[in-house]
């Protein structure tokens, strides 16, 4: 998750030592790049602060570093959910001129910061209607753009748009479901409708990423306190497994062709050779959904898959 006071710290290294840089040009190149390098910390830890990015394409123009120029705005795009093709035709093009122009535009069109897209949202500047398709076919994999486009559904349902949060939500989480963040979000979302089964379902996913997270254990209060002992409120292996599969069912849409080795197949089972293939693939989010399902099912075999594919997407 970006952690905003980091970035912040480096960013103000990078602009320290880029002003010292400045005051003399000749003799302080060493200060320019250790500015570089604490602007690409700064990205680093708070992708979503487009001031990081503003400070690293300044270094890199007075570098005159145009692959470096060039890497950036892929990259920038890529956190946006943006196809990047368009930038690989200016490679044939001198770039250093018109890349600051381009830098603010695409950022004009597409803001870091959930808040500024938001704000475009209620101007009707941005299309609410084009935002939900878009959404529907995005490969949300990148956990960068993962967050960013979590937050801004997290807008939508902090401004009454509940039906589309829940409907937008699934395609987000079944490509990343180490995001947290939105598992608590989309609990809450839940809770507030008194569906407390999904609500622990959803914080119970959340505490496998941020085991400190404290929303199950309010929840379970809450139940303990509202509901006679009897009535129950968490929910069932059945209940459990179809929420699995349907994130699991969504993952699929951009899954890796699987072969399977039959020297293998004599050692494990079906399921088994399914996983291990995923994993292989580095299918992290599948094999997350699926070995879940197998454990709820009972599946201890599954437990250690389900580690794989854990610390596969945290790492990712």
């Amino acid at each position: 998750m970006p952690k905003k006071g980091l970035g912040d710290r480096h960013k103000s290294q990078a602009q320290k030592f880029y002003k010292l840089y400045k005051k003399n040009p000749e003799n302080n190149h060493d200060h320019l790049h250790w500015a570089e390098q604490s602007a690409r910390q700064a990205i680093l830890y708070d992708y979503t602060n487009f001031e990081n990015w503003e400070v690293l394409l300044q270094i890199k123009l007075q570098l005159k570093d145009e692959s470096g120029i060039y890497t950036l705005l892929e990259d920038l795009l890529s956190v946006l959910g943006k196809d990047s093709d368009f930038i690989m035709q200016l490679k044939e093009i001198n770039i250093l001129p018109s890349c600051t122009d381009l830098f603010y535009s695409i950022l004009k069109r597409e803001p870091l910061n959930a808040d500024k897209w938001w704000e475009r949202i209620l101007s009707e500047e941005y299309n609410l209607e084009e935002f939900i398709e878009r959404c529907k076919t995005m490969d949300f994999r990148d956990r960068r753009s993962n967050i960013i486009f979590g937050r801004r559904l997290e807008r939508l349902r902090k401004h009454g748009f509940n039906d589309i949060f829940s409907l937008l939500v699934p395609y987000l989480l079944a490509h990343r479901p180490d995001n947290y963040e939105l598992w608590i979000e989309l609990g809450k979302h839940h809770e507030s409708l008194e569906d407390y089964k999904k609500a622990l379902m959803c914080f119970d996913q959340a505490l496998e990423f941020r085991p400190n997270d404290k929303n199950k254990s309010r929840l379970s209060s809450i139940i303990s306190r509202k509901f006679k002992e009897g009535i129950i409120q968490h929910p069932s292996t059945e209940e459990i497994l179809s929420f699995q599969n349907r994130l699991k069912k969504l993952t699929s849409s951009h899954k890796t062709e699987i072969v399977i080795d039959d020297e293998v197949s004599k050692e494990f089972n079906e399921l088994e050779i399914k996983l291990k293939e995923l994993i292989q693939n580095n299918n992290y989010q599948e094999g997350f959904f699926m070995s879940r399902s197998l454990i709820a099912e009972g599946r201890e075999w599954a437990k250690v898959y389900f580690e794989i594919c854990k610390e596969g997407l945290i790492d990712g």
